[in-house]
């Protein structure tokens, strides 16, 4: 490596593959030569034209000692630390011994309190990557104290009432972007011209709801499905991401489970209105291709998807919902969502967040690369 060259290295959160397509969306746009340490998901396919290497390292869940598994959240600023757990003890060496050895300018931690903390602890700045939800705990705190600076993957409309004022006074705020590039032009046509359930009369001119779940998805949600179903019987539903389960008996005919779906973006565009969770990247890709949609939160820590929800019903880019409704609530749901105007979202994806966020990771690794180049070293 050019020692000349600014090296950004990113810690990727092993849980669930959002952190990763996010990742990837970054590191396509990235001119500096960059790194990812991430456990589990190390062994997947990795896409960047500057990354040359994905480093795994011990997954701090596995081999954990049942009794030390009781002191985990003894430290107000760290959110996961157990006592007498092997795989922490390797995951802290393996990953110091890595900055050591590549010395990066600047991490990018998506996401984990303890990576943060160890990243500073070891002399190297980092920028730490927001999400949504209650985060105001003394772990969340202290990470961002840590940090140089935040990236918040939306604009700053999309900023919750909750944040306290110094997590926003160092948040760069992004406008939206996702892991699929899509043509607004092509997409939620149907729905654009439909304003009211009323509208639909008949199974030739059918309303058509699409539900889609990811592999993360929420547990047994079949008998909503059911009811919402029945509750609009001039309507077609599809779903994606779940099979029927063994009370397929009293499924109604005009709901269908089509199970996982690998290039679902066809069925997508077929809908007048999506029902999918307040997941980060479900979110913004609907909103990328201008669907009308609801959200419904699923639990999840710092009630990431409820505040999420929220703040998507608040700024009228879509239905947000806490709970999944009840049977006769669904009809004036619909209704709502067909109303949305979709044309919001065109301030949410006035740019690329993505080269956005590349843009301040490069400044921030070129700053750290000059002052650790030229740096006088004294002894205190």
């Amino acid at each position: 490596m050019n020692d000349s060259t600014p090296r950004v290295g990113f810690y990727v959160h092993y849980h669930g593959m959002g952190h990763k397509h996010r990742t990837e969306s970054i590191l396509r746009e990235l001119s500096c030569p960059a790194s990812v340490v991430t456990s589990r998901i190390h062994s997947l396919d990795w896409n960047g034209p500057t990354l040359d290497e994905v480093i795994g390292i011990d997954c701090d869940n596995d081999e954990v000692h049942a009794e030390g598994l009781q002191h985990a959240e003894d430290v107000s600023a760290l959110h996961f630390a157990p006592l007498w757990t092997p795989s922490v003890t390797r995951r802290v060496a393996q990953y110091t011994r890595w900055i050591d050895e590549r010395r990066p300018d600047v991490m990018v931690v998506d996401v984990s309190a303890e990576i943060s903390l160890l990243t500073r602890l070891a002399s190297v700045p980092q920028i730490v990557m927001r999400q949504h939800g209650r985060r105001d705990d003394p772990a969340h705190l202290t990470a961002y104290e840590a940090a140089h600076s935040l990236l918040a993957p939306f604009p700053q409309s999309m900023e919750d009432d909750i944040t306290p004022d110094f997590v926003r006074e160092k948040t760069i705020y992004l406008d939206g972007f996702c892991r699929f590039e899509c043509d607004p032009s092509t997409t939620g046509t149907k729905a654009s011209k439909r304003t009211s359930v009323s509208n639909f009369t008949d199974a030739n001119d059918s309303l058509r709801v699409v539900v889609m779940f990811g592999r993360g998805g929420t547990g047994d949600v079949h008998e909503h499905l059911r009811n919402a179903a029945k509750s609009l019987p001039h309507s077609q539903w599809l779903v994606l991401g779940k099979e029927d389960n063994d009370d397929r008996r009293e499924t109604p005919t005009n709901l269908q489970f089509l199970g996982w779906q690998d290039s679902p973006d066809e069925i997508l565009r077929s809908a007048d209105v999506v029902i999918t969770s307040a997941g980060h990247n479900s979110v913004m890709e609907l909103g990328r291709s201008r669907q009308r949609f609801i959200a419904i939160a699923e639990e999840r820590p710092f009630e990431e998807q409820v505040r999420k929800s929220h703040i998507l019903d608040r700024e009228g880019l879509a239905i947000g919902l806490s709970a999944w409704p009840s049977a006769d609530q669904w009809p004036d749901l619909i209704g709502s969502a067909l109303q949305l105007d979709v044309s919001r979202w065109d301030k949410v994806f006035q740019r690329d967040g993505a080269i956005q966020a590349a843009e301040h990771i490069a400044s921030v690794a070129s700053w750290s690369h000059n002052k650790r180049q030229t740096a006088q070293l004294i002894s205190l």
